[in-house]
């Protein structure tokens, strides 16, 4: 509930209260409503790989290039995990020779 998260602080009469709570209340209902109207909140789809229909001609061919444009990417980002790790190992020991 929301009258849980505010800090009342003194003495404070219940109708005081409540009446904070509702525009609180009124408040992040607007906000929300906002949000959706521009689509803040909105996740973009991911499109889906339709893949290769079976009567393609050459589908063999063009599995096996898929396949190592995969692999090849796979290397690269491996390569590129490898430099950045040399390079924090390296200033590292910078800061430990120092």
């Amino acid at each position: 509930m929301t009258h849980n998260i505010i800090y009342w602080g003194k003495r404070i009469s219940l109708k005081k209260k409540y009446k904070v709570i509702r525009k609180v209340k009124e408040h992040h209902k607007k906000k929300a409503k906002e949000a959706k109207k521009l689509g803040l909140n909105k996740r973009k789809k991911v499109e889906k790989d339709p893949g290769i229909p079976n009567d393609w001609p050459f589908k063999e061919q063009e599995l096996k290039a898929l396949e190592a444009r995969r692999e090849r990417a796979l290397e690269e980002l491996e390569q590129k995990k490898a430099a950045r790790k040399e390079r924090v190992l390296a200033s590292q020991n910078l800061f430990l020779c120092l």
